[in-house]
């Protein structure tokens, strides 16, 4: 069971998180040694393809061609904060991309006729530097919008309701992706925003420009009915770099473990119930304090759950917990055609990587969010574009069904 994983997800002790740090480490390395790693595996695929091939020719053209795919990776890398894309270090991904270079090099050797692995070889190589300028450049900075329509009969009688959903900022410095966010935001005019932790990516959490210009873009989110905020991973939203964000704001509402209600007061009147969740990755823990906060609702209200993780999904459906929102996965960030997500940072797995899904009474949305991993991870997004989600909380038909309906 997921409940008897030593390590959870999110926490120093994590796997993930032990291998973000040793990734990390890659960093310190010198450009120079970082050339000669790249000329040694030059060699190996030189002397591999000169061997099979019999001619030294081949051999050198193999590893020419390695070089020149590896030195395009190390200017791929080195010009993004230059040109203002992203702010993560260079070396770490560069090792790896030498190393799948390593393996689309050598790969092809065994087939014949040999023309047609030095093709495929090539081809290879070609596709992979696509990809990456487009997961690098290009995929990061695909905004998308997704709409839900969660109609019920406990809104009956109460105006329809417009909420926006961000999260997992993990923002660097201001770029373009943030400033369409904000752009979308005026255009889209919600009645509600809610965020749902990881303000700051982790190699910034404690950056002081970042902190600054963090505050920046929440200063910028205004909506009639305010925006409340609960925290993510503590490694990213640790409390005393958020109030720091914060500090000042009357228009941002930081819900830590606390209930906010709209609607008609009263027992008779529709409802809709915020419940602001801090995260702690225990889920023993945080749904013990979800527990808590439900005795806090009122029957008839509709309740919405605002939680950094899809780990508490069987916990909120026993609750009755009408509309859950959260994020944390990033989607996996890097997809594959029908793998789908390749680490979702979960105690479930990829069960509930992204989009929507049902339990019960209740409707889970785990948005992709807005940024990326940080520490040594690649800052790319491939076939995971970043994503804003505005959700329409309306009353059902008069003839409508007694339960929470969504489509999107």
């Amino acid at each position: 069971m997921p409940r008897q994983r030593r390590f959870r997800p999110g926490t120093e002790a994590s796997p993930f998180h032990q291998f973000m740090v040793a990734l990390n480490r890659l960093e310190r390395l010198p450009w120079a040694f970082l050339a000669l790693w790249a000329l040694a595996l030059g060699v190996i695929i030189g002397l591999a393809w000169g061997k099979a091939s019999g001619s030294l020719e081949i051999g050198i053209a193999a590893a020419g061609t390695f070089l020149a795919f590896a030195g395009g990776d190390a200017l791929m890398l080195i010009l993004l904060p230059r040109l203002g894309y992203s702010f993560g270090p260079p070396r770490p991904p560069f090792v790896a991309f030498t190393l799948f270079r390593l393996f689309l090099s050598l790969g092809t050797l065994p087939l014949q006729p040999f023309s047609w692995a030095i093709g495929l070889a090539l081809i290879g190589h070609l596709a992979f530097t696509g990809n990456l300028l487009n997961a690098l450049y290009r995929e990061p900075f695909r905004l998308t919008l997704t709409e839900l329509v969660v109609a019920s009969p406990k809104l009956r009688g109460m105006p329809p309701l417009r909420v926006l959903h961000l999260t997992d900022l993990h923002l660097e410095r201001l770029t373009r992706r943030e400033q369409q966010v904000l752009r979308w935001i005026e255009e889209l005019d919600p009645d509600l925003i809610v965020f749902t932790g990881d303000l700051l990516n982790l190699s910034y959490v404690h950056d002081p420009q970042a902190q600054a210009q963090c505050s920046r873009f929440l200063e910028a989110l205004r909506a009639p009915l305010g925006v409340y905020l609960v925290t993510g991973t503590p490694l990213v939203d640790p409390p005393e770099v958020v109030r720091r964000i914060l500090f000042g704001f009357t228009h941002i509402t930081w819900l830590n473990n606390q209930v906010v209600r709209f609607g008609k007061l009263g027992h008779q009147g529709p409802q809709v119930c915020l419940l602001g969740l801090t995260c702690t990755h225990d889920p023993e823990r945080d749904g013990e304090r979800l527990r808590e906060l439900m005795r806090q609702i009122p029957a008839h209200a509709l309740t919405v759950l605002l939680y950094h993780s899809p780990d508490l999904f069987p916990e909120a459906s026993a609750l009755g917990i009408d509309l859950y929102l959260c994020g944390h996965t990033h989607g996996g960030q890097i997809r594959l055609p029908l793998i789908g997500a390749l680490v979702t940072a979960s105690i479930y797995g990829k069960r509930y990587e992204m989009g929507l899904y049902r339990r019960g009474p209740t409707t889970m949305y785990v948005s992709r969010g807005l940024g990326m991993e940080g520490l040594g991870m690649p800052r790319i997004r491939l076939m995971c574009p970043p994503e804003i989600v505005l959700i329409h909380l309306q009353s059902d038909e008069p003839e409508g069904s007694k339960g929470l309906s969504t489509s999107s």
